[in-house]
């Protein structure tokens, strides 16, 4: 019995944990992020690449203990949910995919030099949509304390990860090149995709048969 649980305790925790770095996708991040600071010293860089990632933790840690309240307010169910946040998840792979950028970069503010590492590159091209609706369904299958604990720990190791890949943008581009890095996007792209296939499934499932297989009415 310990050992079932502890079992579906790992599962959850490396669907948490690949989910959230494949949408993260630091490799496009850290592309992205280099075209974003073209004439920035080793320094700038740094500051900027933790200031992201620390925006984007804080974000999905948020919205990991507030996602459910929002929802119940506006009256969204689980499924409904899921099933959206799959369809997101779907449309960002496709493009990561594709080769397409899933964000278009906004305006940086000329007035602080340091905003671009809030804006675009925390919010939206890091904890963008398709990340926090993954948080978001992911709390909402969190049964147990044990369950956040582990979810919190994904979030925490998928933006470290993406932190580092971010620090070392420049050499990574350099060992990769442009082609390694496509390739990159587009492996996480196709792991982000049947992760978001399943996501529906799962919805459709619990829409359709579970309340069946319960005994309730539908």
């Amino acid at each position: 019995m310990e050992t079932a649980a502890a079992s579906e305790s790992v599962v959850f925790f490396l669907n948490c944990f690949v989910t959230l770095l494949s949408i993260l996708d630091p490799f496009g991040a850290a592309a992205t992020f280099l075209a974003l600071t073209p004439s920035d010293t080793n320094e700038q860089r740094l500051f900027k690449a933790r200031r992201a990632v620390k925006v984007t933790a804080l974000v999905l840690l948020i919205f990991m203990v507030t996602g459910r309240a929002l929802f119940e307010m506006f009256g969204v169910s689980l499924h409904a949910l899921m099933a959206a946040g799959g369809l997101i998840l779907v449309l960002l792979a496709l493009k990561m995919v594709e080769g397409r950028p899933l964000t278009e970069p906004e305006t940086d503010d000329p007035l602080e030099p340091s905003s671009m590492a809030i804006v675009p590159m925390a919010i939206p091209m890091l904890a963008g949509p398709g990340a926090v609706t993954a948080v978001i369904v992911f709390a909402e299958r969190a049964y147990t304390w044990t369950d956040y604990a582990l979810l919190t720990a994904a979030i925490l190791l998928a933006t470290f990860l993406t932190r580092l890949i971010l620090l070392n943008s420049q050499s990574l581009a350099r060992r990769l090149g442009i082609t390694g890095l496509r390739i990159a996007v587009r492996l996480m792209g196709l792991i982000l995709l049947a992760m978001g296939i399943e996501f529906i499934f799962s919805a459709v499932d619990g829409y359709f048969f579970l309340p069946v297989a319960e005994g309730e009415d539908i």
